[in-house]
């Protein structure tokens, strides 16, 4: 009897995956023959140097090369596209400007990267504020790094700022992430 359970499950588990790859494949290849649309609705990234501590540590070699990188990554354009598929984009945008749009993509990954790196350095010198100022900016232009969030939840907590970790729960909960969920869990412990 058991067997014959088990058996009906992971049949129906099997054709629930299969309609599943069959749905992913057709809306692929339909994605694939969608002509090159307009990117007139983009939203571009523009790097706001004004909400960044670029005077703290400025003579610092480090630090003068994250705002060297950033000046030269301000020359580009950037988007970001966190939460759409491939096949998302090309259903919106067409395949043909799939690759722009990756490379754009691309350009506010390494700008969070760049952030992520700066606050973290700025951070262990003991510039607790001006590593807020840089993560607050982060997540304002939409990063989706975990790390930002729990290091800005822990430290709102630390200064009694508690609507500041509600701030960030919303800000979550309007992206689309795979670990959202967990990442509002966790930010909601600060709570406590």
């Amino acid at each position: 009897m058991f067997i014959g359970v088990l058996q009906f499950a992971i049949r129906r588990a099997r054709n629930k995956d299969q309609n599943a790859d069959k749905k992913f494949w057709a809306r692929e290849a339909e994605a694939n023959n969608v002509r090159r649309k307009s990117l007139d609705d983009v939203e571009y990234v523009a790097i706001d140097f004004s909400r960044l501590p670029v005077d703290v540590l400025s003579d610092d070699e480090q630090v003068a090369s994250f705002i060297k990188d950033l000046t030269d990554l301000s020359k580009e354009k950037i988007i970001n596209l966190t939460g759409l598929t491939n096949t998302d984009l090309k259903m919106k945008y067409g395949v043909a400007n799939l690759p722009y749009l990756s490379d754009c993509d691309n350009r506010f990954t390494m700008l969070i990267q760049i952030l992520q790196k700066w606050n973290d350095y700025l951070w262990e010198k003991g510039l607790k504020k001006e590593a807020v100022r840089i993560m607050e900016y982060e997540i304002s232009i939409g990063s989706d790094a975990p790390s930002a969030y729990r290091r800005l939840a822990s430290y709102y907590k630390k200064q009694g700022m508690t609507e500041k970790i509600n701030d960030l729960i919303e800000d979550v909960e309007k992206m689309n992430l795979l670990t959202g969920k967990s990442l509002i869990t966790d930010l909601k412990s600060y709570l406590d």
